[in-house]
């Protein structure tokens, strides 16, 4: 059975039911991406391992972590940080189902793990996935040792996913974030970006200047997600446009983008073709951005 190991940082995500009350749940970008590759591998069938490495705490809230992961069937390869704890943000959704994110993770237990090197031995599966998030959150000495160890893996057989996910405010720089994440694109098979994110780090102006770009760095399979747009292909007769679904009511756009990769990711390695795949992955996103918050009620079919 092959291994996906997604690497990141899950934090306590505390929703707006009101002015006034919260709900409690665990989200993050790569742990979204993994819990729908792990739910979509199980409505197709797929035997697919699907683990989590982040650093976590000793504390309650750490604990209750890991068990929801084991509810979500995710392996917990987490590393404990002595007298850290979880990052927190809340979510605060307008009318139109957009999000405002408001974050607590400065000294967080993944932030303090990823600032050394330590933790890359532990990097190791048929798939590891990683995002641009997971990069701001490394030292430039940790990027240079991931790096370094996703070079070796791949030799083995290894396949690299990066969702680039730019997110300004947690960067020196825009000139800092271009440049690491465009250090993990060379090593990477698959690369997971967006028209806005393009836009901001790299100044292309349409799809196929995004896959073009990915092309000469070396990336073997892009996707360019654009939102309501639908997503992009590179293929060798040009590039192909995938209409997302229509959705009569947009309740809340959060880990649409994580819930794409994850199923598309389950897909390809189900072996669909990339079109299937990023088809299969469109209808995953419309359901997600149905419901509230970044992870779906258990039960809900996503295909």
């Amino acid at each position: 059975m092959r291994q996906v190991l997604c690497v990141g940082e899950c934090l306590l995500e505390l929703t707006h039911q009101d002015a006034n009350t919260l709900r409690l749940d665990f989200a993050g970008d790569t742990y979204n991406t993994a819990v729908y590759l792990r739910r979509v591998a199980t409505e197709l069938t797929l035997q697919v391992g699907v683990g989590y490495l982040t650093g976590l705490g000793a504390d309650d809230y750490s604990q209750a972590m890991r068990a929801a992961w084991r509810t979500e069937s995710i392996v917990d390869h987490s590393l404990t940080v002595p007298e850290r704890i979880p990052g927190i943000y809340t979510v605060r959704t307008s009318p139109a189902g957009e999000r405002n994110f408001s974050y607590w993770r400065d000294q967080s237990a993944a932030r303090h793990l990823f600032a050394g090197t330590e933790w890359c031995e532990h990097v190791q599966g048929d798939v590891v996935h990683l995002s641009g998030i997971t990069l701001q959150l490394m030292s430039a000495q940790a990027r240079k040792a991931l790096i370094a160890r996703l070079r070796d893996l791949r030799t083995d057989g290894t396949r690299v996913s990066l969702d680039t996910n730019y997110r300004a405010a947690g960067w020196p720089s825009h000139r800092d974030a271009a440049k690491a994440i465009t250090e993990l694109c060379s090593v990477a098979d698959v690369v997971f970006t967006s028209r806005e994110d393009e836009q901001l780090l790299a100044g292309a102006q349409t799809p196929q200047d995004t896959l073009g770009r990915l092309a000469e760095i070396g990336v073997q399979e892009a996707i360019v997600r654009d939102g309501a747009g639908g997503a992009y292909l590179d293929r060798a007769d040009g590039v192909l446009h995938l209409p997302a679904h229509h959705v009569e009511r947009v309740l809340d756009t959060t880990a649409a983008g994580d819930s794409f990769t994850g199923a598309y990711l389950a897909a390809r390695l189900a072996g669909q073709a990339p079109e299937e795949a990023a088809t299969l992955a469109n209808t995953v996103a419309a359901t997600v951005i149905q419901y509230p918050g970044a992870i779906t009620p258990r039960g809900v079919r996503l295909t």
